[in-house]
């Protein structure tokens, strides 16, 4: 992978700053048309503070291109009062670069009262006036321009915005990113990749052209944070064009890394790129390469490629599912072999099959010796190399092991497309590779050498997420947050949301999920199966557990597509609860237990007709409404306030009918709504719904209604308890008054629970499998997001006071996390 983390890591460190969410994308249209990087500033005393702590800072602000930029930007001492904007960089020429600041408040204003040695001069432009201000060898412009006072080191630069103030020539990746980005992170930074290679060219002094940022991507977003021993960006990105170097992902599925544990452990540099679908990885290889390929299915068995360097060897891993096409590949070029700790080393002829079909990822690389580890191909041009590969996984010597590897886990995830970790010598010499000598050079003269370097890639068709980390080596990291405990594998797709069930032998939990060939699985909290049973068809919505003798032992209730089911412990059917319904289309089951005195009332809905069952499977006869008005949206729901029952249904035509115990109307609601997906939820003393319009009802038990309009897409999802309402709008979560970025995805519904006295928000990006976990303040829990692929469903499986959390994880597996 190319070797950008310290590119971005150079200039950003010296420009970061607070920011904090306000309305001010209108100030987009004055950011200068080059600008190669843009950030958002909430305190300019903040950046101050923030890296006279930061030992990675410290180190740079010795060097003379950290000099460079501070001395450009001294104007911005000349500002007093609480100053927030965005700043841009931009290259003028090839010989110099200059600065805009836009402020975004009210309050900053230019104080040159003590200066001494000063002129300030008035300029006219196109009906605007601006102030040149020339102080010592410093000069510097200002104006007043659409209402925002914006500072520049180049009178060129504000004649330009004036210029073009109705082009709006600002490019659109960058206002996609601005309206998303996470606002809540330390600092801020946007990089427009197409612009950023002239600066860094010109900061760093190269005598050659650096490797060209514009083909890794387009545009990236990275939150900054800063604590005082190292460096952390997390962002996405956007890459528009095939040709650029992360559409070689595009559609293909996140993996964890298998390479790690297989690569010895003084590997001074390692990167893991995980293709998954090497069928597909070699269509978008051939867009980007921009040429036919010859077809073949020599690779198609790869999911995962392995880069490493130990004692200046090159070694490639080819991790696959099937290792028969490459192995017969072999068998052709193989001049002679030997045996070594029970594995063969593989002499081959000169090859160059790696480059040809792996290029870019692999270029140059003409291997001498193979061996297979397991269900993985290892190659180099040494067999001392090999050797020294197959003597590591012996003794468990392995890069997996290691304290330097260690040390990322609490700042990644577990899966990605791309994942890089080098020691500093082993950037250095990366850097090198990528004509970026003077920053290999800066750190050879650092203090940097006890660091951890690195990057996690996870990308999509038109954008990717991003995570760049810079860390002082720890030799006892601290332990993750949040670990993967086990996972299952079913038989075929699962079709259900997975969800933990009560053992009431052992009082711990279990795991009930379904396959799209209907079987049904019981998993133990060890993630044994326990049994499983095949339907005649897919589980509707929710298994409810119920105790329906009142002995303690519980059963599990639930419908399907035409079927009212009752199962016990042991998968079998508890009569007479298999009761058939003609036409199917069942809505899920709704559970009622009024008093908790465990009388339920199974309520099945079908079309229009209402059916409420009692505990012995027979009709409740005193419920009179056993017909809708209009087909029944999902499962009915039961609420009780100040000791009154309320059954709500919610009907196609827009009705919400509230019913007491025996069907008749509670309370009246006579507005017709156009109900979104989400359920009804009683929130604050309130029946809180919200429309495909993205209004939010609440209606109160006397039948007043209060309408918000909440400006949320059709397909939003919400959850709420009596006091926490949390919605997903797009990217953007709300958790009470709260409201979180996330990245570009498509989004389950959050889900709130309520576990050892904390509440807890969990939400879903279905489309790039990672999941969210955050507490009522909006604040992620550690090591979160994590790999999954549904809605999460928690609890303390073994009541230890430390939650669980199961999840889909591929199309036919679950898994299940704990948190510490």
């Amino acid at each position: 992978m190319r070797s950008y983390l310290s590119l971005l890591l150079v200039v950003l460190l010296f420009t970061g700053c607070n920011p904090e969410r306000t309305d001010e994308a209108s100030f987009l249209s004055l950011v200068p048309e080059n600008s190669a990087l843009l950030l958002k500033i909430d305190a300019l005393e903040a950046l101050e503070n923030d890296m006279a702590e930061n030992s990675i800072v410290s180190e740079m602000r010795k060097e003379v291109f950290a000099k460079a930029i501070a001395e450009k930007m001294r104007p911005l001492n000349y500002l007093e009062g609480e100053t927030s904007g965005l700043l841009t960089l931009s290259i003028s020429d090839t010989t110099n670069f200059d600065f805009t600041f836009i402020i975004t408040d009210s309050t900053a204003t230019i104080d040159l009262d003590s200066i001494i040695n000063k002129t300030v001069e008035s300029i006219s432009y196109q009906n605007y006036s601006f102030k040149k201000y020339q102080i010592e060898e410093t000069t510097f412009f200002s104006s007043n321009i659409r209402g925002a006072d914006v500072l520049s080191s180049s009178q060129q630069i504000l004649e330009n915005i004036i210029e073009n103030l109705d082009a709006n020539n600002f490019p659109s990746p960058l206002e996609k990113l601005y309206k998303i980005t996470n606002a809540h992170g330390q600092h801020h930074l946007w990089v427009n990749l197409n612009e950023v290679d002239a600066l860094l060219n010109h900061l760093f002094n190269e005598t050659d052209d650096i490797q060209k940022l514009s083909e890794y991507a387009d545009w990236v977003s990275l939150d900054i944070n800063l604590d005082n021993d190292g460096v952390l960006l997390n962002g996405i990105g956007i890459a528009n064009d095939s040709t650029d170097y992360l559409s070689l992902f595009s559609g293909t599925k996140p993996k964890p890394s298998i390479t790690p544990a297989l690569v010895p452990k003084d590997v001074s540099i390692f990167k893991s790129y995980n293709v998954t679908d090497y069928p597909l990885f070699a269509l978008n290889r051939e867009k980007y390469l921009n040429s036919s390929m010859v077809e073949d299915s020599l690779l198609n068995t790869i999911e995962e490629i392995g880069l490493a360097e130990v004692n200046n060897e090159q070694i490639v891993l080819l991790q696959t599912f099937g290792t028969a096409t490459i192995d017969d590949y072999l068998t052709t070029i193989i001049s002679s072999s030997i045996e070594y700790q029970g594995s063969e080393v593989l002499k081959i002829q000169p090859t160059s099959f790696l480059t040809d079909y792996l290029h870019p990822i692999i270029t140059d690389f003409n291997p001498s010796y193979a061996s297979i580890i397991e269900n993985t191909f290892v190659f180099s041009a040494t067999e001392e190399t090999i050797k020294k590969v197959i003597s590591s996984n012996k003794s468990g010597e392995v890069l997996y092991n290691t304290t330097l590897l260690k040390n990322t886990q609490d700042i990644t995830t577990s899966a990605s497309s791309i994942f890089t970790v080098a020691s500093s010598i082993g950037l250095q010499k990366s850097l090198s590779e990528y004509n970026l000598n003077e920053i290999g050079n800066f750190l050879k003269r650092t203090n940097l050498k006890d660091y951890v370097f690195g990057s996690q890639i996870v990308a999509d068709n038109a954008f990717f997420h991003a995570s760049y980390f810079a860390k002082k080596i720890s030799k006892k990291p601290s332990n993750r947050g949040v670990v993967s405990l086990f996972d299952f594998q079913t038989d075929a797709a699962i079709a259900t949301t997975p969800q933990f069930v009560k053992n009431h032998r052992t009082n711990k939990q279990e795991i009930i999920v379904q396959d799209e060939n209907n079987v049904l699985y019981l998993i133990s909290n060890k993630g044994k199966i326990i049994w499983k049973k095949e339907l005649a068809s897919a589980v509707q919505g929710k298994i409810h557990q119920i105790d329906i003798y009142k002995n303690g032992k519980l059963q599990l209730a639930f419908t399907t597509n035409n079927e009212f089911l009752v199962l016990d412990r042991n998968g079998k059917e508890v009569q007479p609860f298999a009761i058939k319904h003609e036409g199917g289309n069942l809505n899920p089951l709704a559970v009622f237990d009024y008093d908790g005195k465990k009388d339920y009332r199974f309520v099945v809905t079908q079309g229009t007709r209402v059916f409420m069952y009692n505990n012995k499977g027979k009709i409740v006869s005193g419920f009179k409404y056993k017909k809708a008005e209009s087909d029944i949206l999902g499962p009915p729901q039961h609420f009780r306030i100040n000791r009154k029952d309320y059954l709500c249904f919610k009907l196609a035509n827009g009705q919400l009918k509230l019913l007491n115990r025996v069907g008749n109307v509670r309370v009246r609601v006579t507005e017709k709504i156009d109900f979104s997906e989400n359920d009804i939820k009683l929130y604050k003393n309130k029946f809180s719904l919200t429309t495909a319009k993205g209004v939010l009802y609440q209606i109160d038990a006397g039948g007043k209604i209060e309408k918000t309009n909440l400006n949320l897409n059709a397909d939003h999802g919400m959850d709420a308890t009596s006091k926490t309402l949390s919605i997903i709008n797009d990217n953007i979560l709300r958790i009470r008054e709260k409201k979180v970025a996330l990245d570009l995805g498509v989004y389950a519904p959050p889900v709130i629970f309520y576990l050892n006295d904390k509440i807890y928000v969990s939400v879903t990006d279905i489309q790039n499998q990672k999941s969210y976990l955050f507490d009522s303040q909006a604040k992620a829990i550690a090591d979160f997001p994590v790999q999954g692929s549904s809605m999460a469903d928690m609890a303390d499986i073994d009541n230890d006071r430390k939650p669980e959390i199961v999840i889909k994880n591929q199309e036919n597996s679950i898994i299940v996390y704990k948190l510490h």
